[in-house]
């Protein structure tokens, strides 16, 4: 048999398009969805799948439940409770018979896609398209031309030529006319009117679309192309477009910032949180679209106190005292009084009074498997294909545990958004968990720097938009976990409104040297945040002069040893007379943080060079960050 190599595009595009979390995952979804079906085309024609493992077994079916419930869909049978996480990559590798076309698995793709559009068409578009100016030749141009394929056949060993051939580029996209969609800028907005001479007939076009879709599901601003469209709309008809629901109301960046308050509101004030709960209802017209049942902290609480309901299912926005300046929150005869006497003063007071300021970051996790190519061309595929089923299978629940969602878990590729508070165990977590996938695999998980992943989380204030975090996430996975620190390493970026605010890396190793210890981060925050209590190691005053006394160690760099260093910081920390320690405890505690302050990387060998570069500020900030929940 030959070996077929196939993908399917654009990734980070079409994933990074999104205004709010549901449009992020739908765009994961729907690649994942496209590529089963071009999967499935394969293995009716007796093809088997090499990478990722989905091998069909007789008692269980298809290991990949996305790919059992598109099998069991196109074979007329129902699918109860069908997935919603995106669990197959864009791209396999697939053993395949003598006169196989691989463009019928192109055909596929087109197909799925065409009665996944349809749908969305009949029940949205259809009944307004009279409204705009060519609205269906818009329509029918963008999804016909929108997803760039690529095949090769080769031999097994030959896994670059897919890269190679995408390079051809031979699938140009044309430059479209007309005012452009405010999701995607490339393409033209499905009205077909010229804003500028005939707003008018744009904005009836769009009310009208609007009103079919529900008044949250559009923006009033927004004005979307044929594939934004589908992305949006879909999961609204996912039981006639699938053959299964998925998901409608997907947990906003607001609420993910907001879930660790949350859960110490209800347990510190349940009495506060029940009445601002009753009184954002009555003022607010988005109170009631938050699921926290997709929370695991939330959904133990809930389990014993379902009163609470009311106060954790507010719309996220509900919860931050600058995001209730905005009017479209408010019902729409409170808007007026919102010129006037604002309403919103109290409900933002009666917010103040119920603890402190819940924290407006939450953090995305991207990880990536190491030198995956080279893994497959040294290994046979099928064993490596094992260990990654056996890794996404463990994603989800580890990402769920961590109170978060995951956005795509398909081989050695992981997306998923997080509070603030649980990026980095989860990280932590799934790092361990990939690696023990790996073992008894014909000596991979022993081999030196094979069978690894990196990782990247961007923690970011709720009101950045999805594309920027996107973006920013995969430029640190690639260019500062992979290629500056080496790989089989963790790369963190804090961003702000002015963009990043630090950026810190370092190889898994120097985070954790030993299973079952606190990772060195960890540690630390914690530490500081005990300080509360009396019986921390930092105070707020040692975090404060901290600062000045690094910026003194990097500016004298070179003429002060590390023996050095670790006796100023010592100096400093035992400022403060009240705390119980001894030089000997503060020493080690100063070199942990040292150690943390320093570049550590590993080099073409494989080498781990721990705390052997330059000096930053970036480290300490980073602690500083998790301990004060955003203060850099």
């Amino acid at each position: 048999m030959n070996t077929l190599y196939f993908t399917l595009g654009p990734v980070q595009g079409f994933v990074a398009w999104a205004r709010r979390t549901r449009d992020f995952w739908a765009g994961s979804f729907i690649l994942s969805y496209l590529a089963g079906h071009a999967i499935l085309n394969v293995i009716k024609a007796r093809g088997k799948i090499l990478l990722p493992a989905v091998t069909i077994n007789a008692e269980e079916g298809f290991h990949d439940p996305l790919l059992a419930a598109i099998q069991r869909h196109s074979e007329g049978s129902p699918v109860e409770k069908g997935p919603f996480i995106a669990t197959l990559p864009n791209r396999f590798q697939a053993e395949i018979p003598a006169g196989y076309d691989p463009n019928q698995a192109v055909m596929a793709v087109q197909e799925a896609w065409s009665r996944l559009a349809a749908v969305v068409w009949t029940h949205f578009v259809a009944p307004v398209a009279h409204l705009g100016n060519g609205t269906r030749a818009i329509w029918e141009r963008q999804l016909a031309t929108f997803w760039e394929t690529a095949w090769v056949i080769g031999n097994s060993k030959a896994s670059d030529l897919l890269e190679r051939r995408k390079n051809w580029r031979s699938q140009v996209p044309a430059v479209e006319p007309g005012d452009k969609c405010t999701l995607m800028g490339n393409r033209q907005e499905l009205s077909g009117f010229i804003r500028i001479r005939q707003h008018r007939q744009q904005d009836r076009f769009w009310e009208a679309l609007r009103q079919l879709a529900g008044e949250l599901e559009i923006g009033e601003d927004e004005r979307l192309c044929a594939v934004a469209l589908v992305k949006r709309l879909f999961p609204l008809v996912a039981q006639e477009a699938l053959g299964w629901r998925l998901p409608v109301h997907y947990p906003s960046t607001p609420y993910l910032a907001a879930v660790p308050w949350l859960a110490g509101i209800l347990q510190t004030n349940p009495a506060g949180a029940a009445s601002y709960a009753i009184k954002a209802d009555s003022l607010l017209q988005t109170a009631g679209r938050e699921d926290p049942g997709q929370f695991s902290r939330l959904a133990h609480f809930l389990a014993d106190h379902p009163e609470a309901k009311g106060f954790s299912s507010l719309d996220g926005n509900c919860f931050f005292v600058n995001a209730m300046q905005n009017t479209s929150l408010w019902m729409k005869n409170k808007q007026k009084e919102m010129e006037q006497a604002n309403p919103a003063l109290e409900l933002q007071k009666d917010l103040e009074q119920l603890g402190p300021p819940a924290s407006p970051f939450y953090a995305m996790l991207k990880m990536d498997g190491d030198r995956m190519g080279a893994l497959l061309q040294e290994y046979k595929p099928a064993l490596v294909s094992t260990a990654l089923a056996r890794f996404s299978r463990e994603v989800p629940r580890i990402i769920e545990n961590h109170d978060g969602i995951t956005v795509f878990a398909g081989g050695d590729d992981v997306l998923g958004l997080l509070p603030l508070d649980k990026a980095l165990p989860a990280a932590l977590e799934l790092k361990e968990t990939y690696t023990r996938s790996f073992e008894g695999i014909e000596g991979i998980y022993k081999a030196v720097n094979k069978g690894t992943i990196s990782a990247a989380i961007v923690y970011t204030h709720y009101t950045t938009p999805l594309t920027v975090v996107y973006a920013e996430v995969c430029r640190l996975l690639d260019e500062v976990a992979k290629e500056d620190t080496g790989r089989d390493s963790l790369a963190v970026t804090v961003w702000k409104g002015a963009g990043r605010a630090l950026i810190w890396a370092a190889p898994w190793q120097v985070i954790k040297e030993q299973e079952g210890a606190p990772d060195l981060i960890t540690a630390l925050v914690k530490a500081f945040q005990s300080c509360e209590t009396g019986k921390g190691e930092f105070n707020n005053s040692f975090f404060y002069n901290l600062r000045s006394r690094l910026r003194i160690l990097k500016d004298e760099g070179s003429l002060l040893s590390d023996l050095d260093a670790v006796e100023l910081l010592i100096a400093e920390y035992l400022k403060n007379r009240e705390r119980q320690c001894t030089k000997e405890e503060a020493r080690e505690r100063m070199k942990r943080l040292l150690r943390l302050c320093r570049r550590s990387w590993r080099d073409a060998e494989a080498k781990v060079h721990i705390a052997e570069g330059p000096l930053t500020l970036d480290g300490a900030l980073l602690v500083k960050f998790l301990v004060q929940k955003g203060a850099i």
